[in-house]
């Protein structure tokens, strides 16, 4: 018997009580000092550094979302991990962060609170942990709310970083995850109840973070379009593009999604993504490519569906083979590692050179899956038109050996991050680009959102800032009172 009380059908209730535990939990870790902050931190990166645990991590994120290689996935949390905690080790986030020293000014850091994560099908485990890690350098607790599809892969990350906690002689209860089963009523409690929320995964999921009435940071869609001027090389272009297509089977922030050439160097670049392992879809390929991305199975096939089942179907961060088999591709599509989609057939039939031709097209831009769409236009101008159309404002790329020409891509496409000469997976921070590491990408007002590049460890904090007189009072008269005049 239950008094009476109504059963929580929804979630609502779980989340309450799971921020509540969070709350208090966050409110004993923000007692630590900056050093005990970095104690906690670094236990936390060797726990999910650790090679057995990224392995077995992995292999459940790919078992349980039927998406992406167990060996990719590895690649794609270590190196996650590594740029995190190389982030973390370099920016203060505890205590005192900034001096003034002639004017006697100080910069004190204070945590946020509690935040409430969304955790994506496409990204379960790279984004609880590296969200977590970022929140707790923050000395912020955690709640997740992970999708349908990837439960049990979430509550293996909890695992994991609760016992780097209690090694560290932290509070366990700083991270959490909402008591299953998910339900979207319990992840809109949570974003409504946490201090700060960071939302990714599908275009609802997005939207409920933007209008919850909280502070938060909301992911743009996986993919990115790239822009090529011609100047650089075809072969160049195409290894790093086939890098940003390939890469977790492009379930990616910054995945390769669409390039953007200049008129003459299509056919030389086309040649070249085949080179790297490319397969170039024929008229009727296109066709079925095109149903199987608007529709072409049951609810839960389609980006964004909910049946945890279903979802294991999904073209979303599938396999080439997956694809080829799916859509019946000959033999020699078996082997491929990505897919191509000739920009320009998409516009038969139509006004050539019109960016409406292309714009509403599912394959102008080919984000979430190991698959590239290539488009040609007359003119640099033209291009970066056509790339801003189709593109985020989280992330570009632009492939150039003109220096004036990167400033102008950065101008016409304003992402939140640029990459030159890079493939578009590097958008989401590298060692060799200055970068730090973000676990999700933004556009900022022009997606609806608050977070405007990457979300790093700065984000996860608040500031306090401390004015000191450090010159002596000129009017004696004044009697130590600074620039504030007394009345009579």
């Amino acid at each position: 018997m239950n008094g009476g009380a109504t059963a929580d059908t929804d979630g609502t209730d779980r989340a309450a009580a799971a921020v509540a535990d969070a709350r208090s939990a966050g409110a004993r870790l923000a007692e630590r000092d900056a050093a005990a902050t970095g104690r906690i931190v670094e236990a936390i990166g060797e726990r999910l550094s650790d090679p057995e645990a990224i392995s077995r991590l992995a292999l459940a994120a790919a078992n349980e979302t039927g998406r992406g290689h167990p060996g990719t996935k590895g690649e794609k949390i270590a190196t996650a991990v590594e740029g995190a905690r190389a982030h973390a080790r370099e920016t203060a986030t505890a205590g005192v962060i900034d001096r003034d020293g002639p004017r006697g000014g100080l910069t004190v850091a204070r945590p946020v609170g509690v935040v409430g994560v969304a955790v994506p099908a496409t990204h379960p485990v790279v984004v609880p942990a590296v969200v977590s890690l970022y929140a707790l350098a923050g000395r912020n607790a955690v709640v997740l709310s992970p999708s349908p599809s990837a439960v049990e892969t979430c509550d293996m990350v909890v695992e994991e970083l609760r016992r780097a906690l209690g090694a560290a002689g932290a509070p366990t209860g700083a991270v959490s995850m909402v008591p299953a089963p998910p339900s979207k009523p319990g992840t809109d409690s949570l974003f409504e109840r946490a201090d700060y929320v960071v939302a990714s995964g599908s275009g609802t999921t997005v939207a409920a973070g933007q209008r919850c009435g909280t502070p938060n940071a909301c992911a743009g869609a996986d993919g990115l379009v790239s822009v090529s001027d011609g100047s650089a090389s075809p072969a160049a272009v195409a290894t790093r593009v086939a890098v940003g297509a390939t890469y977790d089977f492009g379930a990616h922030p910054a995945a390769d999604a669409a390039a953007v050439t200049a008129e003459g160097t299509t056919e030389p670049l086309i040649a070249a993504l085949e080179d790297e392992g490319g397969y170039v879809l024929d008229a009727d390929e296109r066709e079925r490519l095109r149903d199987l991305l608007t529709g072409g199975g049951p609810e839960g096939q389609r980006a964004g569906g909910t049946d945890p089942e279903a979802a294991r179907s999904s073209p979303i961060g599938n396999s080439p083979r997956w694809f080829a088999s799916a859509l019946d591709l000959p033999p020699a599509a078996r082997t491929a590692a990505f897919l191509i989609v000739d920009g320009g057939g998409l516009c038969e039939g139509r006004e050539r050179g019109k960016v409406e031709a292309v714009r509403d097209d599912p394959l102008a831009t080919l984000s979430g899956i190991p698959a590239v769409a290539v488009h040609a236009r007359e003119g640099f101008g033209a291009a970066l038109r056509l790339a801003a159309d189709l593109g985020g404002p989280h992330a570009a790329a632009v492939h150039t050996t003109r220096q004036g020409r990167v400033t102008r891509a950065a101008e016409r496409l304003a992402p939140g991050r640029l990459v030159v000469n890079q493939a578009g997976t590097a958008a989401a921070g590298s060692a060799r680009n200055g970068f730090p590491f973000a676990p999700l990408l933004g556009g900022g007002s022009r997606e609806g959102g608050q977070l405007d590049g990457g979300l790093t460890a700065t984000d996860l904090i608040e500031t306090t800032s401390v004015s000191a007189t450090a010159v002596g009072d000129r009017a004696a008269n004044r009697n130590g009172a600074g620039e504030t005049l007394r009345g009579p």
